[in-house]
């Protein structure tokens, strides 16, 4: 290696403890390379991963915040796993659909790191994307995530800003880095007609000397194409903001041109806050949680994780859950205020084999501390009661947060299933909407195309009767 080389890049070791496989990075401080196509496992994550400290490295990444959306077209040929569809399934899809050579479409995200020599720092001055060659536009199976947080990518790196590959432009930053020191970030870079390759070059200058490195992905440039409309119905990116999962959905049908001005209407589990509890079963022990669970000593960030793995995983919520139940109408303007009837339309089933391995996460003052505070109403499944009334005339006020998206409004239920540990209880929601004219719109609401699923609890169940307990300041139970 040339001992004047002005400095050292590499990427920082990442990965999330729940993931699992380590992800090689390339970035080298040479000039574009010659055009060439990602092979299948170019960037698979969400997890990061380091390579040489003489190599650049730079990955795509799910995305920067849970109000994001990320979407990809894969290759034709590529059926989309059961596992990679649903609730808390964002990391399963991203994962699934990079190691096919997904094409990300209208929006891409690349988190980066910088690392100075030993004995010299750095001082990062500018950054850019560059339109590579032309490709051509990509067909397949349509794919997309709603609430899109690469939980990979640690809290410390910061957004360094969005690019465009339409209108080129240089991002003028000051980042000092000190001897050996490493710095990273994620760049957001869309486009609106551009169907091609692309990489990041970064201008740095030690002393006098500027250097521009490339940043690219794992060797090969990255894809990006023109946007396709959103999978999702306007109201299933509604309740993210009160703390439900990612939704991970695919397409295999191009879709109409225009979208619909027709009101939409999804639901939504809510995973526990700070100082709620969890329960949990799984059909199998998930070895990630022990990992999780090592160190308990972290109010209000343990259950959270427990939660998403199992989630993932896809264990099912026990005893009761909340739900938000959220609507949309594009055409709203000026008369925001609805009328919402929800009813359960439910079937119990009992689990056939073993019994499920139980999970439970408490906080520190343990006790029944739940999203009860802001549900309009809660109901008890039985399995006398296959069609169950929750909501009736309940008045919902539409908020319109920009002009460009829809009038959105939310209500929450509480559903509770108390039976023996062997029952389960599928159910879908029915939600009638009624505007100020008397207009009334039906909808039939599921779990991205399947049916929420709420196993059931014996009643007085406490802490010390789980397979699995934790407390996040203490000890495990069981």
């Amino acid at each position: 290696m040339n001992g004047r080389r002005p400095f050292l890049v590499a990427f920082l070791l990442t990965a999330a403890v729940w993931a699992g496989v380590a992800v090689p990075w390339a970035l080298t401080d040479r000039g574009p390379a010659p055009a060439a196509t990602p092979g299948p496992g170019a960037s698979a994550g969400p997890n990061i991963a380091a390579e040489g400290r003489s190599r650049a490295a730079g990955r795509q990444a799910l995305g920067m915040a849970w109000s994001s959306t990320w979407s990809a077209t894969v290759p034709e040929g590529s059926a989309v796993p059961d596992a990679a569809l649903g609730a808390g399934r964002c990391a399963e899809l991203f994962t699934w659909a990079t190691e096919r050579s997904a094409v990300p479409r209208g929006t891409a995200t690349a988190a980066f790191t910088l690392t100075a020599p030993e004995n010299r720092g750095l001082v990062v001055r500018s950054l850019r994307v560059v339109k590579g060659r032309k490709l051509p536009p990509p067909k397949g199976t349509d794919v997309e995530c709603l609430g899109a947080v690469d939980r990979g990518v640690p809290q410390s790196m910061e957004s360094w800003g969005r690019l465009s590959l339409d209108r080129p432009r240089d991002l003028k930053v000051s980042r000092a880095v000190g001897p050996g020191a490493t710095v990273g970030g994620l760049i957001e870079t869309r486009t609106t007609d551009c169907s091609c390759q692309w990489w990041i070059e970064v201008e740095v200058w030690e002393g006098a000397k500027k250097r521009t490195i490339r940043i690219d992905d794992a060797g090969s440039p990255f894809t990006l194409a023109p946007p396709v409309a959103g999978i999702g119905a306007p109201a299933q990116g509604g309740a993210l903001k009160y703390g439900t999962p990612d939704v991970a959905l695919a397409r295999e049908d191009s879709p109409g041109d225009a979208p619909s001005e027709a009101p939409s209407v999804s639901a939504s589990r809510l995973l526990a806050g700070n100082g709620q509890e969890m329960w949990m079963v799984a059909d199998r022990e998930v070895p990630e949680v022990g990992r999780l669970t090592a160190n308990l000593d972290v109010p209000g960030a343990v259950c959270q994780r427990v939660e998403r793995r199992l989630v993932a995983d896809g264990a099912l919520p026990a005893g009761r859950a909340a739900y938000a139940v959220s609507i949309a109408d594009p055409s709203a303007r000026e008369d925001l205020e609805r009328v919402v009837d929800v009813s359960l339309k439910v079937k119990k089933t009992v689990r056939e084999g073993p019994p499920p391995q139980g999970y439970g996460c408490y906080p520190a003052q343990w006790g029944l501390q739940t999203n009860d505070k802001q549900t309009e109403a809660s109901v008890r499944l039985s399995r006398d009661t296959p069609h169950l009334p929750v909501l009736t005339g309940e008045p919902v006020q539409l908020f319109r947060e920009t002009e460009d998206e829809p009038a959105t409004g939310t209500v929450f239920v509480t559903v509770e299933a108390w039976d023996p540990d062997d029952a389960e209880y599928r159910f879908t929601l029915d939600v009638t909407v009624e505007d100020a004219s008397g207009k009334r719109t039906h909808h039939t609401v599921d779990d991205a195309g399947r049916p929420f699923v709420l196993a059931s609890r014996p009643d007085g169940m406490a802490p010390r009767h789980e397979k699995y307990a934790y407390y996040e300041n203490g000890h495990k139970v069981g």
